[in-house]
């Protein structure tokens, strides 16, 4: 069966693929995956942030929620990002505070920074069970859609540098790397949870 994709709803099962898009920065963020899927649990429902179910479409197979779209226009990254660590930075435990603001440091000094004008996914993410099927694929193809609804110049995305599944489904849905931006130390890497990221672009014609 081939997939269908639709707008999110706030009882839709997604925080969980919202956390497997980017579980090592959620764990650093956190400090856990314990800690950061009960945080994106309690944030999904809430409103006007980048984990909220108000930017997120989902893929449903046979029923069942296979897959996760995060996207928004990037103009509104800063302020969606913003609300998000507002939601959350009261969850963490007081003792953690000091790793989650080196962790935000880190990250804002590798992360592409989307071109305005844009579509920016910053989550996709596909069930295990339901991989190689499609999902992916018709979530991008959401994305590409969403784009020229909002007459937006294209879709922009960035992924994990050892992603390499993710970054080959890209470079076969149309995106060109735009970027590679390595943490500079082993330190930067612990923080973040990762090497860095590489961003993709996919402009419409």
């Amino acid at each position: 069966m081939q997939p269908v994709v639709r707008p999110a709803r706030p009882d839709d099962p997604a925080a969980d693929l919202l956390y497997v898009s980017a579980a090592p920065y959620y764990d650093r963020y956190a400090g856990g995956e314990a800690r950061a899927r009960r945080l994106l649990a309690a944030v999904y429902p809430r409103a006007r942030h980048t984990a909220s179910w108000e930017v997120c479409r989902v893929a449903v197979v046979d029923g069942a929620v296979a897959g996760v779209l995060a996207a928004f226009p990037a103009d509104d990254s800063e302020v969606l990002a913003r609300r998000f660590i507002r939601l959350t930075v009261g969850r963490i435990p007081p003792w953690r505070l000091p790793r989650l603001v080196r962790h935000l440091r880190a990250s804002s000094a590798v992360s592409p920074q989307p071109p305005l004008g844009m579509l920016y996914v910053d989550a996709l993410a596909v069930g295990e069970a339901w991989r190689r099927r499609g999902v992916g694929r018709a979530l991008l193809a959401e994305a590409d859609r969403l784009a020229e609804e909002r007459g937006l110049r294209g879709v922009a995305l960035d992924t994990g540098i050892e992603n390499r599944a993710a970054r080959a489904l890209y470079q076969r849905c149309g995106f060109e790397q735009r970027g590679l931006r390595p943490v500079p130390d082993e330190r930067s890497a612990r923080a973040i949870g990762g090497s860095g990221f590489v961003g993709y672009v996919k402009r419409r014609s």
